[in-house]
């Protein structure tokens, strides 16, 4: 059985992606902490993890141009080679004298919570496939 077309798996699976992508954004961006004029990056949360957040909410937030990115406060937006969007975000406070954006204490605190939040997901998948595994064993008697 392919795990990766149940839901859960598949969701998990995507998650677990996006998040290791956000990692080593920030990375780059703790890297590049004492970089003249660099401003960190950060990747926008894919659609399919948007849409799991909402399917509670009456309402939903449409995107009706590819440059409306309101809330993200974006200046400009790339993919990278996993296909996740890439942005820069307005820096929210002012920039060192060299232009640097970068603030560690926010990356390394962004980096924790994609950790801690990359481990969530690899529990709840190990939980699903162990309930599987358990629901697909043979009862001898």
């Amino acid at each position: 059985m392919d795990l990766k077309n149940l839901t859960v798996f598949n969701l998990a699976n995507q998650n677990m992606r996006y998040l290791s992508a956000r990692q080593k954004v920030l990375a780059e961006n703790i890297a590049n902490a004492s970089t003249p004029n660099y401003l960190a990056k950060d990747l926008e949360k894919p659609q399919f993890l948007t849409d799991v957040e909402q399917q509670h909410s009456s309402l939903k937030m449409t995107v009706t141009n590819p440059k409306h990115f309101a809330e993200l406060g974006s200046v400009s937006m790339n993919k990278d080679a996993n296909g996740f969007r890439t942005y820069t975000p307005t820096p929210q406070n002012a920039l060192t004298i060299d232009g640097n954006g970068v603030i560690l204490e926010d990356q390394v605190n962004e980096a924790s919570k994609a950790s801690s939040e990359y481990k969530r997901m690899v529990t709840i998948y190990n939980a699903y496939k162990n309930m599987l595994s358990t629901a697909n064993t043979k009862i001898t008697g």
